[in-house]
């Protein structure tokens, strides 16, 4: 197949798109990418891409063409500006370049929902098919920024929003909740909704063994914003016993990490808490190999804290239990690989008692982490991904079995 993917963050910057290009390459498939100057780690666009350089690239096994995007420095604004130039310069792309000649177009969502558009008018002039693939939601996503349901903004998202959801032959979710809000409250029609769990790609080594040390290492792995509900984990922390044998690991930046720096020093944490910083992810397997326990923590009290977030797969692969203070499809997970620990997002209390637990009772728990890795060897592999994913953009039955409406749209 010829296979136009629009996602407006790829390689350098580091998101499993990147995994996903190259698969689709040695399976046979001819790859072209639309997407962004590259920006995410450091909010700068590096030398080697601006003044017109590399706009047209092959990487990965693809064919790349990048559009002008603002950067997305600090701060709310700009990282608005920057979503929004890539709406519009990728829809002009879309719009004046050479008639596309795919058999489908596929977009990789993260956040936001805007890239959705530039796919929209690819397929409409290839008159191919479009997959959307949803990793995140909107415009629920926008409460993440304090905008609140009722202001003029979100409900002009919703709109747009709504407006793109309809014009997809299929809409692939990443998190079971998200079937429910893509039908009531994106207007999807359900026969288009399809779940498609994300992979995690496998990490020399996993799953891992212990480093004995004398002690419990948590870890926590990814953004540290304020979707992420650390404090919480810092708050459970500091309702321990101090004589307890445990260490958290941080490894990530975010919006928070600045504060969450200070609340531990407050808290008087300092020797039981280790802000790492971040890291590539080819030098994660070291992180994963030295902690004994991961932590999955997001806020409760909306569809956003309902869903899985994306590093769960990941801790499951390494074949170490999880402590999660979580509600939704995250706890689910949890109690249904039987992997670990699940207790409500927020309760600090009931965290540091599920802690305590894992720390008192380490030897029992590992058993548990063997649970969470079979459990990604049925449902997260790479392969199992890739079977789903071509089973959409074939036309194919979908992954959870249910009739694919993609084949009826074919030119």
């Amino acid at each position: 197949m010829n296979i136009q993917i629009v996602s407006e963050f790829f390689y350098p910057d580091n998101f499993r798109i990147n995994e996903i290009v190259p698969e689709l390459v040695k399976r046979g498939h001819r790859v072209s990418v639309l997407t962004a100057l590259p920006d995410y780690e450091t909010g700068r666009v590096p030398k080697a891409y601006r003044k017109r350089e590399k706009r047209r690239e092959n990487c990965l096994g693809a064919e790349v063409r990048r559009v002008f995007t603002l950067e997305r420095k600090t701060g709310t604004l700009h990282r608005a500006l920057s979503y929004g130039s890539f709406l519009v310069n990728g829809a002009f792309y879309a719009l004046f370049c050479k008639k596309p000649k795919c058999d489908a177009v596929f977009v990789y969502e993260t956040s936001p929902v805007f890239q959705l558009f530039p796919g929209i008018i690819l397929s409409r002039r290839a008159k191919c098919p479009l997959v959307f693939y949803c990793c995140d939601l909107w415009p629920e996503s926008l409460k993440a920024w304090n905008v609140k349901e009722s202001s003029l903004l979100f409900r002009a998202v919703l709109r747009f929003s709504r407006w793109m959801y309809k014009r997809c032959d299929v809409v692939a979710v990443a998190s079971k909740p998200f079937q429910a809000y893509m039908e009531n409250v994106g207007g999807v029609p359900e026969e288009k909704i399809v779940y498609l769990p994300q992979h995690f790609e496998e990490m020399d080594g996993a799953p891992f063994g212990y480093e004995e040390n004398g002690r419990v290492d948590f870890l926590f792995a990814g953004n540290m914003g304020a979707v992420q509900n650390l404090d919480c984990v810092l708050r459970a922390a500091a309702k321990m016993r101090p004589d307890k044998p445990f260490h958290i690991h941080f490894v990530g930046d975010g919006s928070e990490k600045e504060a969450l720096e200070r609340l531990a020093k407050d808290l008087r944490l300092d020797d039981k808490v280790t802000f790492h910083g971040r890291y590539p992810q080819a030098e994660m397997a070291r992180f994963y190999a030295m902690a004994d326990c991961f932590l999955l923590t997001l806020r409760g009290g909306d569809m956003i804290g309902s869903t899985l977030p994306s590093k769960a797969q990941g801790y499951l692969c390494a074949g170490k239990p999880v402590v999660g203070a979580i509600d939704g499809a995250g706890a689910e997970l949890i109690r249904e690989a039987d992997c670990g620990i699940a207790v409500p997002a927020g309760d600090e209390k009931a965290l540091a008692e599920a802690m305590t637990e894992m720390t008192d009772r380490f030897e029992d728990y590992r058993e548990k982490g063997k649970n969470g890795r079979r459990f990604y060897e049925n449902h997260f592999t790479m392969d199992q991904f890739m079977q789903g994913m071509e089973a959409l953009l074939k036309g194919k039955p979908s992954w959870e079995g249910r009739s694919c409406p993609i084949s009826k749209t074919r030119p």
